[in-house]
């Protein structure tokens, strides 16, 4: 995700302060797939200030003493390319599938069962919250977002119902100890195999 991506996109719709852009992306439910941190956005915010991509627009004093002006920023014409670069960047990237849980399943067969079980229960837990909060969002904002909106939302309804999908099957492995079986084979014989396997398709004919 390019947070610089997200700040032009939210500029071309119209000027706004660093603390605006965060409130839009908390209440259009986006940090829902993009992880938001305060420091990203603003060090993003300097960066394409300092490029020339977007500027001050107005400065506007806040009351009160030590406290700093509020610096109302728009997009400019070398932001307004940067943004279709960026957004092209964003849609010719490959998709990978990602979870927290993938990268600890190779290993789990060392782990305490109960403890795999109860954060396989947590990751539910948090999966079905994220659809019902995006499902009652939908039904409550469906009638005029964008079109755009709608489907991103959509899509991670449907890759959460997937994912559902995957850690409901992964509950019922774990609850029957299977999914802790240790390596069938040992290592050498492993090795052996795919050597024969990778001679086998050498020698065959292309």
């Amino acid at each position: 995700m390019s947070m610089k991506l997200l700040i032009l996109g939210l500029l071309m719709e119209r000027d706004k302060h660093p603390y605006e852009i965060r409130k839009a992306i908390k209440q259009r439910n986006w940090n829902e797939t993009f992880k938001l941190r305060d420091g990203s956005l603003y060090y993003a915010v300097d960066q394409l200030r300092g490029e020339g991509l977007i500027e001050a627009a107005e400065v506007v004093t806040v009351p009160g003493d030590n406290r700093p002006d509020k610096t109302i920023y728009r997009i400019t014409a070398s932001g307004k390319d940067a943004f279709e670069d960026l957004l092209k960047a964003q849609a010719d990237q490959i998709s990978y599938p990602q979870h927290p849980l993938f990268l600890t399943l190779p290993f789990v067969r060392y782990a305490d069962p109960l403890k795999v079980e109860e954060g396989i229960i947590q990751q539910i837990t948090y999966c079905e919250a994220r659809i019902q909060r995006l499902q009652a969002v939908l039904a409550l904002k469906r009638d005029f977002l964008p079109k755009g909106s709608e489907m991103m939302i959509v899509g991670i309804i449907d890759f959460s119902e997937t994912e559902r999908k995957f850690l409901g099957g992964l509950l019922e492995e774990a609850r029957a100890g299977t999914l802790f079986a240790d390596v069938k084979w040992t290592v050498e014989e492993i090795e052996a195999y795919l050597k024969t396997r990778q001679d086998a398709e050498g020698s065959s004919p292309k």
